[in-house]
């Protein structure tokens, strides 16, 4: 599986999953957290979950490969400057 493949899946996957799954298991359930339903307090546990698997995949898998592009940027408007 490429790093675009794997990245997606962090990114976009496992936060669809986990939100889909919890809306599923838990919509009938009359518990609550904090006075809102378990189902609400499950999405809103999933905002900032679902920014850890962006951080995640753009340091496991897109870091490396927008760094190096980034310096090749560099490198190529440097020498263009000097002629």
């Amino acid at each position: 599986m490429s790093n675009e493949a794997k990245s997606a899946m962090l990114a976009i996957g496992v936060p669809f999953v986990g939100v889909l799954a919890g809306i599923v298991l838990l919509s009938g359930s009359g518990a609550t957290v904090f006075g809102f339903p378990i189902v609400f307090a499950w999405l809103f546990l999933w905002m900032p979950l679902t920014s850890l698997c962006l951080h995640f995949a753009w340091t496991l898998f897109d870091r490396e490969e927008f760094e190096a592009a980034e310096r090749a940027d560099l490198a190529n408007s440097a020498s263009g400057d000097r002629k």
